[in-house]
């Protein structure tokens, strides 16, 4: 299995290519939580609708919902991993950069566990700065 890398760079005049399967495993995941449900016409149930639920500095409620509606999400549209384990840390939260972290533990088909950071943007953070 290999897949365009990304950030995506040229190397000599071609695009650069990944054969890691943790790295292509990782950017799977990153373009499914990253991509609203319902914005691809072809495959409109592409994607996760975690953005669409986090639209405030999230709290204990908001973050399970948005744990169980990924982690569906997910199941939905990932091969190549089974997902075992999700975090969120709001801690990086702010209205300038609302960025949330997401910890992952998923297992490769070869039954190898893997540990995972990935950033996921959420452009609906609305804050008494943010209000016009």
């Amino acid at each position: 299995m290999k897949t365009l890398k990304t950030p995506f760079s040229f190397v000599g005049g071609k695009t650069e290519v990944t054969k890691d399967t943790v790295t292509i495993i990782n950017q799977k995941i990153e373009s499914i939580l990253n991509t609203p449900k319902f914005s691809r016409i072809l495959h409109p149930l592409y994607g996760s609708s975690i953005s669409m639920l986090i639209n405030e500095y999230p709290s204990e409620i908001v973050l399970l919902d948005a744990k169980v509606e990924a982690l569906m999400d997910l199941g939905e549209n990932l091969s190549g991993a089974t997902i075992l384990d999700m975090r969120f840390d709001t801690s990086s939260i702010t209205s300038s950069d609302p960025i949330l972290n997401v910890y992952l533990t998923y297992r490769l088909p070869i039954g190898t566990i893997i540990g995972s950071t990935l950033k996921i943007a959420i452009p609906g953070i609305v804050t008494e700065d943010t209000i016009v």
